[in-house]
């Protein structure tokens, strides 16, 4: 049920990255004139103190999120000597067969869905999942059925997966911070739960806080093909349902007063945002500048980031920028 075009709150200490326009100037990192990023020259440790060359294309699956990483990439990529640029695709369908022929040679990428993305496509549509709640274990399974060509570097913290949340109202007057607490609550007052229409038939959906939880529902509110955007937002602020699914790292979530609940038993696979890259820089200085950017990426940064470009209206190409001043220079 992913990747979509929609991108949680800031709850970072030390994530500085509000979004100010004269900090960042107003240069884009996303065009192809292989121009300098701010700080070129300044990141010989995270370059791996050697310094790369040739073109590198970094593409990208169009919703704000990815944009920005995509930028970030294309920015470290640059001050480690690359000429890079990045270029948006309509979906993960649009760009796959690309990144395999070679014409593009970086993406940002989540790891559950492309682990069981590339399954369907080796195995069929209904070849169960490979992926897991345990991103070790995702990792490993990707890994294994990449085609040659292609490799995964290591894997942030930070994930933008399928996500449960309540108002906050809710879930302090129920001391209710997890999955499992709602579901003990559920048993005595069953809830009403908002998705898209799939959602009701979906074991990562009702099915599965169904079985996996055991939690009680009194109604579904089904969003049509709303899948954790502004309907289902809505429904869950007016009360019209108490639970809803939701994505993991939209900032619109914190920004309406709603909470995303702990998923405690990993209902969810583990899209930990991953570097997909060409094996050519599988290792050496690009893999060394795009695992630094990955150790840096916490889900306190990554919700920063999106708030910073979704509600403070910073371009994807600015965040960035400031991303690397404040924790690559």
């Amino acid at each position: 049920n992913r990747r979509r075009s929609s991108t949680v709150a800031v709850s970072a200490v030390g994530v500085v990255l509000a979004f100010t326009a004269a900090a960042c100037g107003s240069s884009s990192s996303g065009g192809s004139d292989g121009g300098t990023s701010p700080g070129a020259n300044s990141l010989p440790a995270d370059c791996g103190g050697q310094s790369g060359s040739g073109k590198v294309l970094v593409g990208n699956a169009g919703f704000p999120e990815n944009v920005t990483l995509a930028n970030i990439y294309v920015d470290v990529l640059k001050a480690c000597g690359y000429d890079a640029s990045t270029k948006s695709f309509a979906n993960r369908e649009a760009y796959y067969e690309l990144v395999k022929s070679g014409d593009i040679q970086v993406v940002p990428e989540y790891a559950a869905t492309l682990t069981d993305f590339i399954n369907a496509k080796d195995n069929g549509a209904k070849a169960p999942s490979k992926a897991s709640g345990d991103i070790d274990t995702t990792i490993a399974h990707l890994r294994a059925e990449l085609p040659s060509g292609l490799a995964v570097l290591d894997a942030a913290t930070a994930t933008d997966k399928n996500a449960f949340a309540v108002k906050k109202s809710f879930a302090t007057a129920n001391n209710i911070t997890t999955l499992s607490e709602l579901a003990t609550y559920s048993k005595t007052h069953p809830i009403s739960l908002a998705g898209p229409t799939e959602c009701s038939d979906r074991p990562f959906c009702k099915p599965g806080l169904e079985s996996t939880y055991g939690m009680k529902f009194s109604k579904f509110v089904s969003t049509g093909t709303d899948a954790g955007g502004p309907v289902t937002l809505k429904d869950l602020v007016r009360g019209k349902a108490d639970l809803g699914l939701v994505f993991s790292s939209d900032p619109n979530v914190g920004n309406k007063d709603l909470l995303v609940l702990d998923d405690d038993k990993s209902l969810q696979a583990s899209d930990n945002i991953v570097p997909l890259v060409a094996s050519s820089l599988s290792t050496g200085v690009a893999a060394s500048a795009l695992n630094a950017v990955t150790a840096k990426l916490d889900q306190a940064t990554l919700d920063a980031l999106n708030k910073a470009v979704i509600i403070d209206h910073g371009t994807s190409e600015e965040v960035a920028q400031q991303f690397i001043a404040q924790n690559l220079s």
